[in-house]
């Protein structure tokens, strides 16, 4: 967009053109797609909408018949929707979809995530992502670390690696490198920053990796998507593992990490579970003991597997298994946030409250509050958990 004259409206005041990036993962973010795209065309009668992503992907023909679209473009198009503005003839920037790998501008954060990887084959059967994000791909190392390179220039103190199905990092690159490489070359940028990783299969965190994550800088956190506790649901999710596969990854990570944060996400509903399937999960996760569970109800995705799988879960029963799974991970939040009282650790703050609080993240991701001064927002600071306050750690911090 830059290299095509476009400057952010964040510097130039009110926009005149939106780019909508969106997301198809569930239903509800289907409907938020839709009602962002409605929102802006009611709110800035003139301005040009292009609208792209996943839901652009996969619901092309519905967007178009929204009137006060200017065009609905897939990932694979985003040279055509630049010119489509009107305002060049030639793009310089290569972004068709196997080099769709930018440079990103966070503005108002704290922390710079750093795509290196998209795409996935894994075809779970109740997910739409493959069908939309296409095969993986890898970004080559020396591009993502002169990224990371920009991000620190321009004061990030946290780079977070993502990526689709990050664990496949590097397998399709000529040269031999995987996500321990990468790991290792972020880490070695600058002493002063921190290096985090996104999501994770828990079967593809291998040895290796655990090494190049016990080193100085790198955060001992792994978010590891579950899904299920239950070894029949699993099945019919087609995740490649079972629970007791899942937890011997998890005591690896534990006996070389010290101390490390394991968060993960749990579906509830999934056709076909039963009570027993729940009540599995619940006892599997209390456990572990993961430090952190998102919880999110199953989502029926057209095109996927699962959608035509019988019985269907009542969604009032999904919504009383998710308040209950959301007590315990409250519960499991708090117990974690209370292991750090009295302890120094390192803590990023991001961003200051009306309520007084300065709010951030330590390096195992819990959430921490201090008092907010001028100066701490975007900076790492040393710290000591003084108290807890819920899932939440009260900190009093000790200098860089």
């Amino acid at each position: 967009m830059e290299s095509a004259g476009l400057r952010p409206a964040e510097s130039t005041g009110a926009p005149d053109i939106w780019f909508i990036n969106t997301c198809t993962v569930t239903h509800v973010a289907d409907r938020k797609a839709r009602q962002t795209i409605r929102r802006k065309i009611r709110e800035t009668p003139g301005a040009r909408i292009f609208v792209t992503g996943c839901y652009a992907a996969s619901r092309k023909k519905d967007l178009r018949r929204i009137r006060g679209i200017s065009g609905v473009y897939e990932r694979k198009e985003w040279d055509a929707m630049i010119k489509n503005i009107g305002r060049v003839e030639n793009i310089s920037a290569n972004s068709d979809q196997d080099n769709d790998f930018g440079v990103h501008n966070f503005f108002g954060r704290s922390r710079a995530f750093v795509k290196i990887q998209d795409g996935c084959d894994s075809f779970c059967s109740y997910c739409v992502v493959p069908h939309v994000r296409g095969r993986p791909r890898s970004r080559e190392l020396d591009d993502a670390l002169e990224e990371g390179r920009r991000m620190i220039d321009a004061g990030f103190r946290e780079l977070v690696l993502t990526g689709i199905h990050l664990g496949l990092y590097g397998a399709d690159l000529p040269e031999q490198v995987e996500l321990a490489d990468a790991v290792e070359a972020f880490a070695n940028l600058d002493t002063d920053v921190r290096v985090r990783l996104s999501s994770l299969e828990g079967p593809e965190v291998g040895q290796r990796l655990l090494e190049a994550m016990a080193r100085p800088g790198v955060c001992a956190h792994l978010h590891l998507p579950l899904q299920s506790g239950d070894e029949h649901v699993l099945k019919a999710m087609g995740r490649r593992y079972g629970p007791e596969k899942f937890r011997q990854v998890v005591d690896r990570i534990r006996d070389t990490l010290h101390e490390p944060a394991i968060s993960t996400d749990i579906m509830v509903g999934f056709p076909g579970e039963s009570e027993q399937a729940f009540s599995n999960t619940l006892e599997f996760c209390e456990n572990v003991g993961f430090s952190r569970i998102h919880v999110f109800n199953y989502s029926p995705r057209p095109g996927t597997a699962a959608y035509d799988m019988r019985p269907r879960t009542d969604p009032r029963v999904a919504a009383r298994r998710s308040k209950r799974l959301r007590k315990l991970d409250a519960r499991l939040q708090a117990e974690w946030a209370r292991k750090f009282i009295g302890r120094e650790i390192r803590v990023l703050c991001e961003k200051a409250e009306p309520d007084g609080w300065m709010y951030g993240y330590s390096d195992r991701y819990v959430r921490i509050k201090t008092p907010a001064e001028e100066g701490l927002r975007g900076q790492l600071h040393r710290a000591v958990g003084a108290k807890t306050d819920g899932c939440e750690l009260i900190v009093s911090l000790n200098g860089g």
